[in-house]
């Protein structure tokens, strides 16, 4: 009764399998009273209010489930000083939220990954020296014969014995050290790099009146849930007014099969 069910097994295994490849495109969605230009992949969507002009800018493409990276620029003309910062800005996604970084929790992700590093080499630096540090043991196997006029007996037997040298055992302390002492700096360096990656993330800053700041954030991972569009808004509240800018996600996919025999 299961021979049809094998046959069938059978016959899906030998048609092949498919794999499905998904494209995505970020298209603006432009209101009456915003203005778009494009500059070298970017997508640039200009508002002017009544006190403030906004800028956002984001990438032309994104992948599924990507995080996406945007540019704010501000231009204050309320005639005093104004703040801004992540605190003013909110992303959704089909009206879902999506949370943005912050910077400290960005320069947070380095610290911690750095720490993690530096404990993995100092523990094992730690357990090359403790076994450094011990002495040698070696051992010996022997076995033989003995004749007499009685006859014959036949013994085996094991000796041990333990060498220290203390000059081996420093020099293999000084590598061991010295290996550590290069892992570390090389994770300081990647600090730094990574730290240094971060100047331009937005942070709070106060804009003077007649100037303008620019500075990018991120968003965490975004959704996808097999839909053909989804609609990102960027809401920029500042003194007085909202700025809101819209986006849309289309997703296309294409199925291959490929026979297996």
């Amino acid at each position: 009764m299961r021979l049809p069910l094998a046959v069938g097994s059978l016959a899906l295994f030998l048609s092949g399998c498919a794999t499905t490849t998904y494209h995505t495109d970020f298209h603006p969605v432009q209101k009456p009273y915003q203005q778009i230009y494009y500059n070298q992949g970017w997508t640039v969507l200009h508002q002017e209010g009544t006190q403030f002009d906004v800028e956002l800018a984001v990438r032309e493409s994104k992948e599924r489930w990507e995080e996406i990276t945007a540019f704010i620029t501000v231009l204050n003309r309320s005639g005093g000083p104004v703040n801004i910062g992540i605190e003013n800005i909110t992303l959704t996604q089909d009206s879902q939220p999506i949370a943005l970084w912050t910077y400290h929790e960005l320069e947070q992700q380095h610290v911690t990954r750095a720490q993690s590093r530096k404990t993995a080499i100092a523990l094992g630096a730690m357990a090359q020296s403790l076994s450094a540090s011990q002495p040698t043991t070696t051992s010996t196997y022997g076995s033989g014969s003995v004749y007499g006029t009685g006859g014959s007996a036949t013994y085996s037997g094991s000796s041990y014995s333990t060498t220290y040298d203390p000059a081996a055992s420093a020099a293999a302390q000084a590598q061991i050290q010295a290996n550590a002492q290069s892992g570390m700096a090389n994770i300081n360096a990647d600090l730094v790099h990574g730290l240094s990656a971060l100047q331009g993330y937005l942070q709070k800053t106060t804009i003077l009146p007649e100037n303008s700041f620019t500075a990018r954030f991120r968003s965490h991972r975004t959704s996808f849930n097999n839909k053909a569009e989804s609609y990102y808004q960027y809401l920029i509240q500042l003194p007085g007014e909202k700025f809101r800018f819209k986006f849309m996600e289309e997703t296309s996919s294409e199925t291959h099969k490929r026979k297996l025999f």
